[in-house]
């Protein structure tokens, strides 16, 4: 089972094409270069090598795309768009993106050799504000049974209490540092292979703008650390308090990036979107918008489900779902309402305009 993805790939090779015997090199006519900005290639400047251990690479000399595979990784973005290109339709690439996350479960860990294409992400470790505690250092200071209205800490305990956040398993932090009216929000340090590469923090007075003030790199996916192994899916939704009430992960805004979604199919489960559900008005033209409508277009172009809950017309997001109807049943419903189809995807989101 190894050999699927390569033996697929292989099927998917124009048939003018030309082996050199000596290093294994494929060459064809790549069907990169126009999707990239250059004319279409009629020099066979597309090379491609299969090794014996399953994996598989691809380098393009003239627009200089490179995608590869290796057994035991995830199909990349990169990737499935290679796939497309050479022709494979969406059911076939969704059937290997099922076979490549089968085969991670045959190969050892030890075993497993990183892509040539393959750069690690990272993201630069940062510090979170100064002065800043975490809360169960703070705890033995406060008489939280008072709960008093005019104690900056109580109020934010009292804030993500309402959110309805597992304070257990989630930290959070507060500073007496005043710039970016920082002493009124809610610190959420942003984790990444279990090490603080930066923070959000979330005012808890509707009079502090703007809501958020945010130090991190772009491209970072908010709660990834969280993820359990066994779990056989991942709910993607925008922001992190939507995360935290789902225990899924955050693109932090209502658009995700390529890098962003190699990261969400890395963890290697079926994807499902959540996008926000406020319907605003476009002041130009005085028609409905809608910001979630991007990010669906994103997730059926990454080939990912999208879930229309039946609390989406009362509830703005998955996090004020969780605060009034609870956690149990946010997730049963956000299953209940998952849908891969394209056309029944678009169809739901049409009906949110009307």
């Amino acid at each position: 089972m190894l050999h699927t993805i390569q033996d697929a790939v292989k099927q998917l090779l124009p048939a003018k094409k030309k082996v050199n015997s000596t290093s294994g090199w494929i060459s064809f006519n790549a069907p990169c270069c126009h999707h990239n900005g250059e004319s279409m290639d009629t020099r066979s400047r597309g090379g491609l090598v299969a090794n014996s251990g399953g994996s598989i690479s691809y380098h393009c000399f003239n627009c200089q795309f490179k995608t590869s595979y290796v057994p035991g990784r995830h199909l990349t973005y990169k990737f499935r768009k290679f796939l497309s290109w050479l022709g494979a339709d969406d059911n076939t690439v969704k059937r290997l993106v099922i076979d490549a996350i089968r085969i991670k479960d045959l190969v050892e860990p030890e075993k497993l050799i990183e892509a040539e294409e393959a750069e690690p992400i990272a993201f630069k470790a940062r510090t979170l504000p100064y002065g800043a505690v975490e809360w169960d250092k703070l705890v033995p200071y406060y008489d939280l049974k008072d709960w008093a209205d005019s104690d900056e800490f109580a109020a934010a305990v009292r804030y993500v209490h309402t959110r309805k956040i597992d304070l257990t398993k989630y930290k959070f932090y507060s500073t007496e540092e005043e710039q970016y009216n920082l002493h009124k929000r809610v610190i959420i340090p942003c984790l990444w292979k279990n090490e603080i590469i930066g923070y959000t923090a979330r005012a808890f007075h509707d009079n502090v703008k703007p809501k958020y003030h945010a130090n991190y790199e772009s491209n970072y996916v908010f709660n990834t650390d969280k993820q359990l192994t066994t779990s056989k899916f991942v709910i993607v939704v925008e922001g992190t308090f939507d995360a935290m009430a789902v225990d899924g992960v955050a693109i932090l805004g209502n658009e995700c990036s390529e890098i962003q979604a190699d990261i969400i199919d890395s963890l290697g489960k079926e994807v499902i979107v959540v996008p926000d559900f406020d319907i605003g008005i476009d002041e130009r033209n005085g028609r409905k918008k809608w910001s979630g409508s991007r990010l669906i277009e994103q997730a059926v172009e990454y080939g990912w489900t999208v879930s229309f809950p039946i609390w989406h017309e009362t509830c703005k997001d998955v996090s004020s779902a969780v605060e009034t109807y609870g956690k149990l049943f946010v997730l049963k419903s956000i299953l209940a309402g998952k849908e891969s189809s394209k056309l029944k995807i678009e169809l739901l989101t049409k009906r949110m305009y009307n």
